[in-house]
């Protein structure tokens, strides 16, 4: 099988094209759901199969139907069936085989912003495993029962599932691993975890009505006079970002503007500052990357709020080289007292797996505050320490 053979590959390069935040695992989602039988009805039953995994919003949808429609406006042959058509050297043998008469019915597919498990969607309609029987004379009857087949589906159907999954996803991850969002936390995944990060305060005009306010008046007055009404909720937390760059971190500065953009842009959050640093801020940190608009670490401190700021670190603090410096442990920790007085939440986020942390200077720093792998769980437990849940992090 060739890589361009691939079920549905230009419709999905096209997405991505577009913008769409698409990864290898949900391409694969929608080949494990091909070969357990969904969306192989007709043309109706596969979009409605590509929108349920793929599509995400109403916008989405409208541009999603002009590429499917572009793309199925051309002839389609699935590479997950092998045909085997009949030669002039060969003529096919007539076959039947007696069948129950059964109604089609299309399988209704959930619709939700998460992406969808194959093994979630109800059953597929029941389908031919086995070739039929040859029979030297078909009866009459068969035929009359036997429903017509579709002319989407090929007529006979030999394909080895586990061979060709596995393949299939050695070729798609070959394919797509230089796209810039197969990452370990995925620019999508990565705006909905901030928005958890949340310090809600009443403030601003009286706009929203409290309900247990304005029954307790009219149990206290004995009448309804008028409604109680209260400020509205607003995030007000102010998130500070630290980021490592330069030297080990090179390979991570598309983790580390990921992280930036989401937290900026997409987060929703009251505020939202970054700066950077060279493996550990000692006397500034900088507005820019290229080591400029320097500020000094106790003026940064100085104009946060102690209750609605936190601080997050992205810096692999050593583990990358796998080395251990008692100068960078000492400074770190001299660093990370001084944010403690005028902070109460810190964290820090390791774009380098846990499993290497140890016998570097890492596995110190995250004795001294609360560290956790760049990846999906980790940013969550982060987000979640940044707001004062206690999480288990040793």
């Amino acid at each position: 099988m060739k890589v361009n053979d691939l079920p549905l590959r230009e419709l999905f390069d096209k997405l991505r094209q577009a913008g769409w935040v698409l990864g290898i695992d949900e391409y694969e989602l929608l080949l494990e759901a091909l070969m357990k039988g969904f969306g192989i009805e007709d043309e109706a039953a596969l979009k409605r199969l590509c929108k349920t995994l793929w599509v995400k919003s109403v916008e989405d949808e409208k541009n999603f139907n002009s590429y499917f429609n572009e793309v199925m406006s051309k002839s389609l042959e699935n590479p997950l069936v092998t045909v085997e058509q009949p030669t002039a050297q060969q003529p096919p043998i007539p076959t039947a085989q007696p069948q129950v008469k059964q109604v089609k019915t299309t399988p209704t597919l959930p619709r939700n912003d998460e992406r969808v498990s194959p093994d979630k969607l109800p059953p597929p309609e029941p389908r031919r495993d086995q070739p039929p029987q040859p029979q030297t004379q078909p009866s009459s009857e068969a035929e009359k029962s036997e429903p017509a087949e579709s002319e989407f589906m090929p007529q006979e159907v030999a394909v080895e599932i586990d061979d060709d999954v596995q393949l299939l996803k050695t070729i798609t991850s070959k394919q797509f691993l230089l796209y810039s969002d197969y990452l370990p936390l995925t620019k999508r995944k990565m705006k909905q975890t901030w928005r958890y990060l949340r310090r809600p305060i009443r403030e601003g005009p009286l706009v929203e009505l409290d309900v247990t306010a304005t029954i307790e008046k009219i149990i206290r007055d004995g009448f309804f006079l008028e409604p109680v009404l209260v400020p509205q909720r607003r995030n007000r937390v102010e998130l500070v970002l630290l980021l490592d760059v330069d030297g080990s971190m090179v390979a991570f500065h598309l983790l580390g503007d990921r992280l930036k953009e989401t937290a900026t842009r997409g987060g929703k959050l009251g505020a939202s500052r970054v700066y950077y640093f060279h493996n550990c801020p000692v006397d500034y940190v900088y507005g820019k990357p290229g080591y400029s608009e320097a500020v000094r670490v106790e003026e940064m401190l100085r104009g946060l709020s102690p209750n609605r700021a936190c601080l997050l670190i992205f810096s692999d603090a050593g583990a990358a080289r796998g080395g251990y410096s008692e100068d960078r442990l000492q400074l770190t920790e001299r660093f990370l007292g001084q944010c403690q007085q005028h902070l109460r939440y810190l964290v820090w986020v390791n774009p380098v797996p846990r499993e290497r942390w140890a016998m570097s200077t890492a596995g110190e720093i995250g004795k001294l505050i609360p560290m956790f792998e760049c990846d999906r769980l980790g940013l969550q437990n982060a987000v979640k320490v940044l707001r004062g849940n206690p999480v288990s992090w040793s």
